[in-house]
């Protein structure tokens, strides 16, 4: 029986909420996504900006599924660019990218985070490294669990941008509340990555996630 394989892949740029001093929905920026039959979608937003909460120059999104004779390849990659965050966190460049496979031979998955990166991210004006650990980087195979947890590497904080890491890995900053990078969510027919969650916990609260990507997909009997 011939087979078919049914494309899964989504990618956002910037979403989130407000709830405090008011309320108000960010609605979903620069999403992209794939129909089953795959092929290619982009979306871009240039300039946005909420009431000098949080702003971004542009934010750029593209899913692309297709065939080879090897395999199904599937990729979504999300980027942000000129982010700020209340003037304490800011970026040039938040930079997503998921790229998955299945091999026609094998019949086996595999996906990578590899070109995930952010560019100058400073947190309170000072220049904070994060870099995703290289063990993540390499194509890896689905897990038989579900798995959740930052594949960001350790992060070291200047010793006087009055941040402090915390046991789940967030960066705690005072007054502005918990930064949270390069989210990994793995299960048996499913992988995401977030590079970069906010919980405002301040005068301002709400949420805020930038540079979103997550494929799938599944081989079929035709």
């Amino acid at each position: 029986m011939e087979k078919t394989f049914l494309y899964h892949a989504l990618a956002t740029g910037v979403s989130g909420q407000i709830t405090l001093p008011f309320q108000h929905l960010v609605e979903v920026q620069a999403a992209s996504a794939l129909p089953m039959t795959g092929g290619h979608s982009v979306s871009r937003v240039e300039g946005c900006r909420c009431k000098d909460i949080f702003s971004f120059s542009s934010a750029s999104t593209i899913t692309t599924g297709s065939e080879s004779r090897e395999s199904y390849n599937t990729l979504a990659t999300a980027t942000v660019e000129g982010l700020n965050i209340l003037n304490v966190v800011t970026a040039d460049r938040v930079l997503a990218r998921l790229a998955s496979k299945y091999s026609k031979e094998t019949r086996e998955y595999s996906a990578t985070f590899a070109g995930s990166h952010f560019e100058n991210l400073r947190v309170a004006g000072k220049l904070v490294e994060v870099e995703i650990a290289p063990d993540r980087l390499k194509c890896s195979p689905r897990s038989d669990k579900i798995q959740f947890s930052s594949s960001a590497a350790a992060i070291d904080l200047p010793d006087n941008c009055g941040s402090e890491v915390c046991e789940d890995g967030a960066i705690y900053v005072p007054e502005l509340g918990r930064l949270y990078f390069a989210e990994c969510l793995v299960t048996p027919c499913y992988q995401s990555i977030s590079m970069l969650r906010v919980n405002l916990g301040c005068a301002v609260k709400g949420h805020l996630t930038a540079a979103s990507a997550s494929t799938n997909g599944e081989a079929m009997p035709g």
